[in-house]
């Protein structure tokens, strides 16, 4: 359904016709009668010559979408970036989970055979542990 919505720039009356809502179409309408204000206030000429007033605040407008057309393509770099990063971050967390899933199987099997080892020294069926000595640093007994 296409909104209808009287506005006035430049002390001119308009009736737009469009898609977006009421309030969107304002918005913009109040933001360019702005410009227009800005324009008029800078230099006598452009007060006196409409046309010039309405081609400087269309510069001035274009001006304004371009700056904010390549902010937006820095942040997109920028998420582009941190999302490769947390892409990265949660491949290394994945293998940091996986290497101490492992870590804890080798400590439970650890514990088990200590279990089954003092049990059976408990039990005294004759299990021997073969420990052999500490080599000290130069490989010495």
């Amino acid at each position: 359904m296409k909104n209808r919505v009287k506005i006035s720039i430049d002390g001119k009356s308009f009736t737009l016709v469009g898609d977006e809502s009421e309030e969107h179409m304002r918005k913009v309408a109040s933001y360019i009668d702005e410009k227009m204000t800005e324009m008029r206030e800078k230099a006598v000429a452009v007060s006196m010559d409409s046309s010039l007033a309405y081609v400087l605040t269309s510069i001035n407008v274009a001006d304004d979408y371009f700056k904010q057309k390549a902010y937006v393509a820095e942040l997109e770099g920028k998420l582009s970036g941190l999302t490769a990063e947390v892409q990265e971050l949660s491949e290394k967390l994945e293998e940091a989970e996986k290497v101490r899933g492992e870590a804890e199987k080798a400590r439970e099997e650890a514990e088990n055979k200590l279990d089954e080892y003092t049990l059976a020294l408990e039990n005294g069926s004759g299990v021997q542990l073969h420990l052999s000595p500490a080599k000290n640093k130069k490989g010495k007994k």
